[in-house]
């Protein structure tokens, strides 16, 4: 992953060529559809000075998790594959002349849209989710455009905008993520947090920890913060490794964590009181400080 970071922020995308597709989410097997919108000189290259100044700002990335987040400098790192934007690369990896926009029906409502930048054989694709309503106004942080004779082109009047800063970045086998809420939006990565919730309470292993799995699930519920931890908990399966739910009890008991265990089966017992408590242990976020002896409930942990 370093070397291909290394290689997207190296791209030559001042001498490359720039394709514009804009999509829609589609309820169909392909889950996007796309357009190509032919743009003249002046708009390519400012979409190619608004990649370099983004480039220059993402100096480092992190492997994306459902709990790791961006700095004002990071991205996230994760795989193209198995993700929704495998289907919306192979519509835009299509001819362009034989998908362009036909009228400006075609621009309005719109998800979003990539850039695709190619060089000497190499793509990067540049993806931004669209606003609830791409409105026209030229504000300083947006691209006023409009669409007259089959052309996209920078405008000051009627149009609709492109904002200068792109969510996420595609190169190789990997997806740079500048804007993780927007890219979970885009290609509705945040249903994947719901399944796995699903999944780890039908996990024998993960439900034989509680006398009662029900009062962990009301917590829950459908609160998108709670339910993306415990897609994390899923992610990381901490709970199974051998002799997890001993370890707890031995821990519980040295610091006082007021967690309550069934005698006979050694089984949690989760309660109202106790429930937040089994959720940062699960996710291992309890940690102690060895210099000063104090514990701390961490919203995120990185294994040195």
């Amino acid at each position: 992953m370093q070397a291909t970071f290394a290689s997207l922020r190296a791209f030559d995308f001042a001498n490359s060529t720039v394709h514009l597709w804009v999509f829609k989410r589609s309820t169909t097997a392909a889950r996007f559809s796309a357009w190509y919108a032919q743009t003249d000189d002046a708009l390519n290259a400012m979409l190619v000075r608004v990649v370099l100044s983004e480039m220059g700002r993402i100096t480092e990335f992190a492997n994306y998790t459902h709990l790791s987040q961006t700095n004002e400098n990071s991205c996230l790192a994760t795989l193209i594959q198995g993700s929704d934007f495998e289907h919306l690369k192979a519509l835009v990896d299509r001819p362009e002349p034989d998908f362009r926009v036909r009228s400006v029906k075609d621009l309005r409502n719109a998800s979003g849209y990539l850039v695709k930048f190619t060089h000497n054989g190499r793509i990067v694709y540049a993806v931004k989710r669209s606003a609830t309503n791409w409105k026209a106004s030229y504000l300083k942080t947006h691209i006023n455009i409009v669409f007259s004779n089959g052309e996209l082109s920078a405008a000051e009047d009627n149009g609709f905008v492109i904002e200068k800063s792109f969510d996420f970045y595609a190169h190789d086998a990997a997806v740079f993520i500048a804007s993780k809420g927007a890219f979970e939006s885009a290609m509705e990565h945040r249903a994947s947090y719901t399944q796995a919730f699903a999944a780890l309470k039908l996990m024998p292993e993960f439900s034989s920890l509680f006398t009662n799995i029900q009062p962990l699930a009301n917590y829950v519920g459908t609160n998108s913060i709670q339910v993306r931890r415990m897609a994390r908990i899923e992610e990381r399966a901490l709970f199974s490794r051998p002799g997890f739910l001993a370890a707890v009890q031995l821990v519980n008991g040295r610091r006082n964590w007021g967690l309550n265990f069934d005698p006979a089966s050694g089984c949690i017992i989760p309660c109202d009181q106790t429930v937040r408590t089994i959720m940062q242990i699960l996710l291992d976020h309890r940690l102690l400080s060895e210099v000063t002896d104090l514990i701390y409930d961490v919203p995120d942990a990185t294994q040195l």
